[in-house]
């Protein structure tokens, strides 16, 4: 189990809540920018964390590769990689990290899609949700040998059901 979320935006509450509920369950906690917070804050042990255009200490990364699930995930804000207008660069920069999953933040809204055989996944925002779903969230991947199942999951933990999909992989 993959634990995603992105631009909580200062408020450290939801992300060591989230921290806490999943860090003895999930194999990874990632945090896709726009945190506000220091990257020097003891909130980030246990946590991967990247810089998003609203985080100007320079101490996070701008992107991270990791491997969680037997999965390989590249992790960006998204804003450097042009997703207001399409997925292409992101998915680009996944595959020249061999990765499986791009997971992003900075659009605050939630995205789940196969994009020439990566998972590109915006857990949407756990403070300032935007777009058709006016709900905090955050997201949980669980890959299977044949999908992703994503599920997205509002401030309380519990499933939102609009947002429940099992994504077919195309290269496992």
């Amino acid at each position: 189990m993959i634990i995603v979320m992105s631009d909580s935006h200062g408020e450290s509450k939801i992300v060591q809540e989230i921290k806490t509920k999943y860090q003895d369950k999930a194999s990874a906690i990632i945090h896709c920018g726009d945190s506000e917070l220091d990257a020097t804050d003891s909130i980030w042990e246990g946590i991967t964390v990247v810089r998003g255009n609203c985080d100007f200490d320079d101490g996070f990364p701008e992107t991270a590769v990791l491997n969680a699930d037997n999965e390989a995930i590249f992790v960006t804000h998204g804003h450097l990689f042009g997703v207001n207008f399409g997925l292409q660069r992101l998915t680009d920069a996944a595959r020249e990290h061999n990765c499986e999953i791009a997971l992003f933040g900075h659009l605050h809204t939630p995205i789940a899609t196969i994009e020439e055989g990566i998972l590109c996944l915006n857990p949407g925002s756990v403070l300032q949700p935007r777009g058709r779903y006016n709900i905090k969230m955050y997201a949980i991947i669980e890959p299977t040998q044949d999908t992703f199942r994503i599920s997205y999951l509002d401030r309380e933990h519990q499933l939102i059901p609009d947002l429940q999909f099992e994504l077919p992989r195309s290269n496992k």
